[in-house]
Order: structure tokens, then sequence, then C-alpha cells
């Protein structure tokens, strides 16, 4: 019980401590790309052509029934491989990556979060990718999206991404 409200309340203070950006206008004004940043240290935008030059996996999706065709296929580089391109994670820090968030953002400000060792290759290795195709189909630099293979209900799947936050969580009190 104790670990559950313990990670409950981990994830509350890293959105409490994270911007809110459904009001604020930064976002509808966003640079062309998708910000990344760290809790700490600078941002950076990287742009559709970067991401075009990383590599891409592709990875196919259950749909939520009503909403579209049973499956999609989905291209893009992997999150981490983007997140370690711009800087946002220090790899070679592996414990570190488990007590780290990713904190995504849509254009509407719709909001979700990944645990860092999720996608972290030493951990989980999720293959969450950035999609810049959809059924072979390219989507506009504006309308990038995360595809989180696995998830039933695709929550965390943000479309129109504009920002990506990395943060850590904050450490427990020893008792």
């Amino acid at each position: 019980m104790r670990g559950r409200f313990l990670a409950g309340a981990v994830v509350l203070a890293c959105v409490a401590a994270a911007p809110t950006f459904g009001a604020d206008p930064t976002v509808a004004a966003a640079p062309a790309g998708i910000v990344i940043a760290r809790d700490t240290g600078p941002e950076r935008v990287v742009t559709a052509d970067e991401l075009a030059a990383l590599a891409a996996v592709q990875v196919t999706v259950a749909v939520e029934p009503g909403h579209g065709p049973a499956q999609r296929s989905y291209e893009g580089p992997l999150l981490w491989t983007v997140l370690d391109h711009a800087g946002a994670i220090d790899t070679a820090k592996v414990r570190d990556q488990v007590r780290q968030t990713v904190l995504i953002t849509g254009r509407d400000g719709y909001t979700a979060i990944l645990a860092l060792g999720e996608i972290a290759p030493e951990f989980e290795g999720k293959q969450v990718i950035i999609a810049e195709r959809m059924d072979g189909q390219p989507l506009s630099p504006e309308h990038l999206r995360i595809v989180v293979p696995g998830d039933k209900r695709g929550g965390r799947g943000v479309r129109d991404i504009v920002r990506i936050l990395v943060a850590a969580a904050p450490r427990a009190e020893a008792r």
C-alpha cells in the first residue's frame, strides 16, 4: 500500500512541478519543431528535419473500437533516441533513469507522462516513437504524435507535440 501511495505522490509531484500548458500562449506560439527540455538546463528545439535524419522504427498498434481501423502502423524515431539527440538525458547515468519522468504536451494542452525507465534500453526498452508517418502516409511536422505500443486505450498518445520535458522525481524523505 505504501508503495502505491508513494508512486502516486511522485506522479502528482511531477505534474505539480511541471509547467501547465493549457492556457499558456507560448504553446500556441511554439517554434517550428518540438521543444525538448530538462527540469534543469536549457531547452532545445528539435526540428522535423532533425527527426527525419534519425533512425526510424515501425510499430503497429491496436486502435480503440470506434476510432478508426482495428490497427494502425506508425513510423518514426524512438523517443529515447530523440531525447538522447537533444541532450535531455544522460545515458551514462543508468540508475537515474528509474526516477525520471517524461512529460509530453500537445498543442491543445493535453499532457501525458511516461516513466523514463519504460523507454530506457537498460530497463523496459519499450518502443515508444515520435510518429512521422501513419499507415505509410507522412504526418505534417505540426501533427507529430507519441505512439505508446501496448497501451490499451491510447491515452498517452499525445498528438501535435509541442513540448517534451524530462524531470527527476523528487526524492522521498527517509523515515
